[in-house]
């Protein structure tokens, strides 16, 4: 509800053109339109009273716009607006009692209507009766559209160049063996060796390329799939793309593999943007069989969760050597707790570079680990389970083909580590 009980009022015109501006970065819009005629004559009170009882029964940050042709209309970021049901039928008895009281109209028979934008484009412009000559939007020069740059800009061998593989290690006493593999596009090296022509800067922008980037890895994975799979393959999506299409079809495709062999991996950043819908996301991923985690997770931030009541898999926090003191005993129990409540291989350290990290990681508990370490710890045995003819006696170019898909390419070698794989002892 908007401060004061008043509603925004627009033109039918200017929520296209906020419609077409949301558009540009690539997340799903969900229009609610409710159908109050002019006839009604609807007074200030009248919307005050629609918005009291009526509008509160709509999921929270639905966005409200009075028209200005009657019309109430909703947008929604990400998912839709749920059951309206019980919405429409108080909004109905409250315009019953207007009806009553001037003694005209009544109450119109398609008062609700939803479209999804922008799929629903010229549905919403014909329920709003807006005619495509005035659909001229007067916001200036027409906006660079950024997510369809980068679409093409960014090619699939510009992703499979910039692809990397990183191994996720549990370490049990004398034991060590291979629970997973990320896989990943590294931005940095996208950035510099492909998008030289790109300044990309704030948040917006970013996370518009996050989204692309979505969509290329999806489509590399299957490209990778007959090379890597069987193994666990955990991906960083970003939670809108887990509502979207592709990611269904992805999800669905050759007989619901990538189902049984992923686990998806969303940052805390992007989930605490909007926690409702992250958690609607689990729930998604759980039910297809597909595990999820909450990834990147500062130490600090430690002390604003609670291992119980988040309802992922696994949680991978970033090691950070400031563990170390006294000072941080506080932060190190932390740890310790969420390493007892979400059991084996389900808390993850990750950045792990030097073995103070897997040392201190193991005193306090944690078991799987992740990072440059790590990957250095699996380059002495591959030269063993090496079967490129260019890699005999060179671990280091076997230890690049692990890394890196494109050098597995070039050199002929397969991928020796997946899940389940188990290592000599320490």
């Amino acid at each position: 509800m908007t401060q004061a009980g008043k509603l925004k009022q627009i033109s039918a015109i200017r929520l296209l053109e906020l419609l077409k501006k949301n558009d540009h970065s690539g997340k799903k819009l969900f229009v609610g339109l409710l159908n109050l005629p002019v006839s009604l004559r609807l007074s200030p009170d009248d919307y005050a009273a629609l918005m009291r009882e009526g509008f509160r029964l709509l999921p929270e940050r639905t966005q409200q716009y009075k028209l200005n042709n009657g019309m109430v209309a909703f947008v929604r970021l990400g998912r839709g607006l749920g059951n309206v049901d019980p919405f429409v039928d108080t909004i109905s008895e409250l315009l019953e009692k207007v009806i009553v009281r001037h003694g005209l109209g009544a109450v119109p028979e398609d008062i609700w209507s939803e479209f999804r934008w922008p799929d629903d484009d010229a549905r919403l412009q014909t329920a709003l009766q807006i005619s495509s000559k005035n659909t001229n939007f007067t916001t200036g020069k027409k906006k660079i559209d950024l997510g369809n740059l980068l679409k093409a800009a960014i090619s699939g061998d510009a992703v499979y160049d910039s692809c990397r593989r990183q191994a996720i290690l549990e370490i049990r006493e004398t034991q060590r063996e291979i629970i997973g593999h990320e896989l990943y596009c590294s931005l940095d090296f996208l950035r510099h060796n492909h998008l030289s022509n790109f300044v990309l800067e704030g948040s917006g922008e970013i996370e518009i390329l996050s989204r692309v980037l979505d969509d290329k890895v999806m489509a590399l994975t299957e490209r990778l799939a007959p090379l890597v799979l069987p193994d666990v393959l955990h991906l960083n999506m970003q939670v809108q793309t887990i509502f979207s299409d592709s990611f269904a079809n992805f999800l669905g495709n050759g007989g619901s593999r990538f189902a049984r062999n992923l686990a998806i991996e969303v940052s805390l950043e992007n989930a605490i943007a909007d926690w409702w819908e992250f958690e609607d996301a689990c729930k998604l991923l759980q039910s297809a069989g597909v595990r999820v985690g909450l990834d990147r997770i500062t130490l600090p931030a430690l002390e604003f969760l609670s291992p119980r009541k988040i309802k992922v898999d696994f949680v991978k926090v970033i090691w950070d050597q400031n563990i170390i003191g006294s000072k941080r005993s506080t932060v190190a129990e932390r740890l310790r707790e969420f390493a007892v409540a979400l059991g084996n291989r389900n808390l993850i350290l990750t950045r792990c570079d030097s073995r103070t990290a897997v040392r201190m990681g193991r005193s306090l508990g944690v078991d799987a680990f992740q990072g440059s370490y790590i990957d250095a710890l699996l380059g002495k045995y591959l030269g063993d389970q090496c079967d490129s003819p260019h890699a005999a006696g060179n671990e280091r170019r076997c230890a690049v083909c692990q890394w890196a898909p494109r050098e597995t390419e070039s050199n002929g070698c397969g991928f020796h580590f997946r899940a389940g794989k188990v290592l000599p002892p320490l």
